[in-house]
């Protein structure tokens, strides 16, 4: 093997090794967030007359979230069994969701489910930095190796929705 085969071999395994690093980092990141938004549920209340049955999270576009919140499937959220449940995005299809979650890169679809929400309760989760600018009641962001999140509150009531002390207290950033 000539000096610049081996030098070619040596590079593409330290590149396979630092892409499975951050490939590691990423599948982490999204656990977290997961962890993170089921707990966020377990810190909102929600009116007594809300649709009977499961605890359903909607995802528009959950891909690795949606599989990684299924280590959370079945699990009390409010004395009801909690499933997450991936869905395209309709306003149609919010209608049997306690919560949805919409991740970053899809501000159509935040403001589809924002305005979904101001005509019944329904948590609208939304990712990145000013997600509560644009139909978000809860705006989830990493900042370093931590996931932190802001509060709309004012929008969280206009849903007629509650937000326990101890989330506005975790939380980055409330507004009114």
């Amino acid at each position: 093997m000539s000096r610049f085969s081996r030098w070619v071999v040596a590079a593409l395994f330290l590149l396979s090794i630092h892409c499975a690093e951050a490939a590691q980092d990423v599948a982490d990141e999204v656990r977290v967030k997961a962890a993170v938004i089921y707990n966020l549920l377990l810190f909102v209340d929600w009116p007594g007359d809300v649709p009977t049955g499961d605890f359903r999270l909607c995802l528009i576009e959950g891909g690795a979230l949606a599989v990684a919140l299924q280590d959370f499937a079945g699990k009390p959220i409010h004395g009801r069994r909690f499933v997450p449940h991936p869905i395209g995005g309709g306003a149609d299809e919010l209608q049997s969701c306690f919560a949805v979650m919409v991740e970053a890169g899809n501000p159509v679809a935040l403001a589809r489910a924002g305005a979904t929400a101001r005509n019944r309760p329904l948590l609208v989760i939304g990712e990145g930095t000013g997600a509560t600018d644009r139909g978000a009641m809860v705006s989830l962001a990493a900042q370093g190796s931590r996931m932190v999140f802001d509060v709309d509150l004012g929008a969280l009531r206009r849903a007629h929705l509650g937000a326990s002390s101890k989330l506005l207290r975790l939380a980055r950033r409330v507004v009114e």
